[in-house]
């Protein structure tokens, strides 16, 4: 690795809940996938809600009694702009229990304790578990679960939320207010020499390479995945569960285009498709 220091640090305050940043899923992979190791992605947890009886969003205005088919709507609407699919019955089953997506956030914070990379693959799993499975991730138990399944000791992690994880999310929090984030996503993008910009809320790749551009002086070289049967195997393999939308990303494809491709794939036994929610996922077929 020459370039062992990043030219681009993204330091990405988010929620496991916030639907929005769920759509930007595939633009961080694409930006991974044609930056690579120029761009590092680091992750704060906002803590989009603390309390649901003392919430209340007045862009998208939920709150109140009606909180969860107003969230529902909300996030029916994002899903159709931002592609990523979503289940919205999940509001009817948790609006007698969920109080707050804190537990959530310190969740993640317990699973960094096992590495920065665990980490960010039991962010993605809490993501498509609320979004696409309808799994009440407000719940302890069903955390420990998902913590297990991407591969984490589900004792230490366990321990670890109880624990200080909650004291690394109130840092998180702390960090949030000085920077006046409030809404999510928010990106704190730095160059190497310091240069910075903050972005607030949803963020295209086309956005996102005019800030790159701004902060380093056009110092950086990106690489187009071509948009071959292979390399989008190798793309579904990377992360072994990807939606339609990521791959027409991150391969500049519309999501029709890349749906009669996947056909063709499936056709041939080569990956499975399996609903999600409104949409799809796709992961590679397993050979026997």
């Amino acid at each position: 690795n020459e370039n062992a220091d990043p030219q681009i640090t993204i330091v990405y305050y988010t929620d496991p809940y916030c639907t929005w940043c769920w759509g930007s899923e595939p633009i961080l992979k694409r930006i991974k996938e044609e930056y690579g190791d120029q761009v590092k992605i680091t992750y704060r947890m906002g803590g989009l809600v603390e309390d649901i009886d003392k919430f209340y969003d007045p862009l998208n205005r939920i709150g109140g009694e009606r909180w969860a088919e107003q969230a529902a709507a909300h996030w029916l609407d994002a899903s159709r702009r931002h592609g990523m699919p979503v289940d919205v019955k999940v509001f009817e089953e948790i609006k007698g229990t969920f109080k707050s997506t804190y537990p959530a956030n310190i969740a993640y914070k317990a699973a960094q304790f096992h590495g920065e990379e665990l980490a960010e693959r039991f962010l993605r799993r809490m993501r498509e578990a609320v979004a696409t499975e309808r799994k009440h991730i407000h719940k302890k138990e069903v955390l420990v679960e998902l913590a297990r399944e991407v591969g984490l000791d589900p004792e230490r992690f366990s321990k670890d939320f109880d624990t200080r994880a909650k004291k690394a999310f109130y840092k998180d929090l702390e960090e949030c207010r000085r920077f006046g984030v409030t809404g999510f996503p928010t990106f704190r993008i730095r160059s190497r020499k310091g240069k910075e910009i903050l972005k607030v809320g949803y963020t295209s790749f086309d956005e996102f390479v005019k800030i790159f551009e701004e902060l380093t002086e056009g110092e950086l070289n990106k690489i187009e995945l071509e948009a071959t049967d292979e390399n989008i195997m190798a793309f579904i393999g990377k992360y072994g569960r990807i939606a339609t939308r990521e791959i027409a990303e991150v391969f500049r494809m519309s999501s029709m285009e890349v749906i009669r491709r996947l056909k063709e794939l499936e056709s041939r036994g080569e990956v499975v498709k399996t609903k999600a929610g409104n949409g799809h996922f796709w992961s590679l077929a397993k050979k026997t």
